[in-house]
């Protein structure tokens, strides 16, 4: 037995064991029962199918070496390509997660058409299954997988992806799925998706789909979407500070171009990072809303534009210094006669806040 099916066949005992224990400890952590119980139950499967090719399929001379060598290949070019989908999706400035997951995807996808063309012909149905297939590896490693590793790094994480996409597929691949198939499989990864990214298909209504540059030179202060930080402290802050979110907030307020930001509430939480896309050596204070008025080019008002404001500090010998703000949920806000206008910002912890005008 090669140490490739040895390592197969024990990595698939392990994920059967895991899936199992988290159906009896009461599924996944979601309001979801279909995804509470029927990923565990996809995960089974998937397990079952490693041992299977780990220690029972008896494979010709030889191919057990091609298989390593076709994950490594593989791995190397889905990491690239989500490195650069990840590169291309931050200029872009794509908010919404199910469409960051999209853009992955078809990056990846047309990625590893381009080098399949060389061998084989175009054929649909195969692109979309393949499609599918990595659009619901990357949404279940970035729900459940990679958010609990230690490191935060880009490059390590999509190297995981990366690897983790070769070897699934690899083992698709063993399947020898046939072609007359492919239908219901379709069906059911569409409905794995769309179930699995439900609050992401929700909040297309309520949030911009694609942001604009904070921070691009070619915007003025008036048309900025994020607050651009001004009269910037260079003093270190100590970590005791943070304890105190008023003392930051006195701050963070001269930071902003008062001419232009109207301040509507005050920073109320300043902690270490803990959430998806945070890192865990910096502070973040939320929860800070500013408004603006949005003109036309004869000066004319169009509407009002709120967004939350988060600080970052990072840590530089021992103590913290600012590096930067960011926003979410950016709102335009119309302010019409006779009618009471609000932009509610629900904060990371659940607490709702509303500002009238």
């Amino acid at each position: 037995m090669s140490v490739f099916r040895f390592i197969l066949g024990v990595l698939g005992i392990v994920l059967v064991i895991s899936a199992i224990s988290s159906l009896f400890i009461g599924g996944i952590n979601t309001e979801s029962v279909v995804l509470a119980f029927g990923f565990p139950i996809l995960l089974i499967i998937i397990g079952g199918l490693m041992v299977y090719f780990g220690f029972y399929h008896n494979y010709p001379k030889n191919k057990s070496n091609s298989q390593i060598l076709d994950i490594v290949k593989w791995g190397v070019i889905f990491t690239i390509s989500i490195l650069l989908s990840n590169y291309l999706a931050s200029k872009l400035l794509i908010l919404n997660n199910f469409l960051v997951i999209l853009f992955t995807t078809a990056i990846v996808s047309i990625i590893v058409q381009i080098i399949r063309s060389h061998n084989f012909s175009f054929n649909l149905k195969w692109f979309i299954f393949y499609f599918l297939i990595y659009a619901n590896i990357i949404w279940a490693m970035g729900e459940f997988i990679l958010p609990f590793i230690t490191t935060q790094s880009v490059i390590i994480s999509s190297i995981i992806l990366g690897f983790t996409l070769a070897g699934i597929v690899t083992i698709i691949q063993s399947i020898n799925l046939k072609y007359h198939s492919l239908d219901w499989a379709l069906v059911f990864l569409i409905i794995i998706l769309i179930i699995g990214n439900l609050s992401a298909l929700q909040s297309f209504s309520s949030t911009p789909l694609i942001g604009l540059s904070s921070d691009s030179s070619e915007l003025t202060e008036e048309k900025q979407t994020c607050p651009v930080a001004i009269n910037i402290i260079d003093r270190p802050l100590s970590e005791t500070v943070f304890d105190d979110p008023e003392s930051v907030a006195l701050a963070l307020n001269d930071m902003i171009d008062t001419s232009v930001w109207r301040i509507e509430n005050n920073i109320r939480v300043c902690y270490l990072g803990k959430y998806k896309g945070q890192y865990p050596d910096k502070y973040y204070c939320d929860d800070m809303i500013v408004s603006r008025w949005d003109t036309s080019s004869s000066g004319t008002i169009n509407y009002r534009w709120y967004t939350a404001v988060t600080s970052e500090w990072r840590l530089e010998d021992g103590k913290y210094l600012f590096d930067g703000f960011s926003c979410d949920n950016g709102q335009k806000v119309t302010v019409d006669p006779e009618t009471t206008s609000y932009y509610v910002h629900v904060s990371r912890d659940g607490n709702e806040i509303q500002i009238e005008y």
